[in-house]
């Protein structure tokens, strides 16, 4: 399942670049391509269904984004009970040694 989503986002990351590189930030972009072909509505459309896909795809990206954090397992660190008994520099109890800086 991880393994869809993380597809599912790199899909959706690519078209999303694809996606913002098509548009203009001046509002030309594709929809300038088609002018006098396209005068009625068109260019409308166009630009209509670019801003839609965008909000889209980054939609997509974040809510799955969002699902594939909560499905990750966290990872358990292993502890050794022997070692967990031990206190530093092998010694029972769990406590340092009283006494100065070592040299």
């Amino acid at each position: 399942m991880i393994a869809l989503i993380s597809i599912l986002l790199v899909l959706a990351s690519v078209l999303l670049i694809v996606v913002v590189f098509v548009q203009n930030p001046k509002g030309g972009g594709l929809s300038s391509d088609f002018g006098a072909a396209q005068q009625i509505g068109g260019v409308q459309r166009t630009n209509d269904f670019i801003e839609k896909a965008t909000w889209v795809l980054s939609a997509v990206i974040l809510v799955g984004s969002i699902a594939m954090t909560t499905m990750m397992k966290p990872a358990k660190a292993k502890v050794d009970p022997k070692k967990e008994q031990q206190g530093p520099g092998g010694q029972q109890g769990g406590t340092a040694p009283a006494g100065g800086a070592q040299k």
